[in-house]
């Protein structure tokens, strides 16, 4: 199977992570990510690119206005965070409109309108302590399965851990965040003594409070260096 060479067009830098992610865990070659459509001009220019993950709302010129100036488009997938552009893209022809957050099986599913047969998922081999991708958590008498990228953030209040999911909700277990602080990759970073938030679903930064997904979490000062620190290498 021909392995896809895509860009990835975002001015958010941690939605460009997450999907360069997902893309490495699938075949999926990631040529290039660009914060404006202008600056993906060269590379358009000169390389053969398959696909193109693109983002709908941005400053100097939005998706949709981009893509009407390709000559010769690649497959388009759509990336908003609203739905209201939805007749646009089914006018453009595009393979596929994600919405944000976008979560992987969703994902894989508008890749899978590309590919000939279904890709094949593998897991990262840089980190082999989480080599099954997600944890297991107890909480209400059941036992929950939670991929790591689907968890938001993680907090503690005095002897409870809540886990903030995307697909369960609040999940309380009783234990101490340093405990679960060990098990977790390198996506997630600890901000407050009492909050670990998974870096994949940042929004944005302003000043010493990051927002994920639509909550805002203060970055206290004891963890506010390293915490830029970490995401001046995104």
């Amino acid at each position: 199977m021909k392995t896809l060479k895509c860009i990835i067009i975002d001015d958010e830098k941690p939605a460009r992570r997450l999907i360069e992610n997902y893309c490495n865990r699938i075949e999926l070659d990631v040529v290039g990510d660009f914060k404006s459509p202008l600056d993906a001009l060269p590379l358009l220019e000169s390389n053969t690119i398959d696909l193109i993950f693109l983002d709908i709302r941005m400053p100097e010129i939005s998706g949709i206005d981009f893509l009407k100036t390709l000559n010769h488009k690649p497959y388009i997938i759509l990336t908003t965070a609203y739905r209201e552009y939805a007749l646009d893209a089914f006018e453009l022809d595009v393979t596929d409109y994600l919405l944000k957050p976008i979560e992987f099986p969703r994902f894989l599913k508008a890749i899978n309108k590309i590919q000939k047969k279904p890709v094949q998922v593998y897991q990262e081999l840089t980190e082999p302590e989480n080599k099954n991708q997600f944890i297991t958590v107890k909480s209400n008498k059941r036992l929950y399965k939670v991929p790591f990228e689907d968890i938001l953030y993680i907090q503690s209040d005095n002897e409870y851990i809540t886990f903030v999911t995307q697909s369960h909700g609040k999940l309380m277990v009783h234990g101490a965040l340093k405990n679960i602080e060990k098990e977790l990759p390198s996506s997630f970073w600890r901000i407050h003594r009492s909050f670990i938030i998974n870096s994949l679903h940042i929004r944005y930064v302003e000043g010493n409070r990051v927002l994920i997904q639509d909550s805002p979490l203060t970055i206290s000062e004891s963890y506010r260096k390293t915490f830029f620190e970490h995401w001046n290498t995104l």
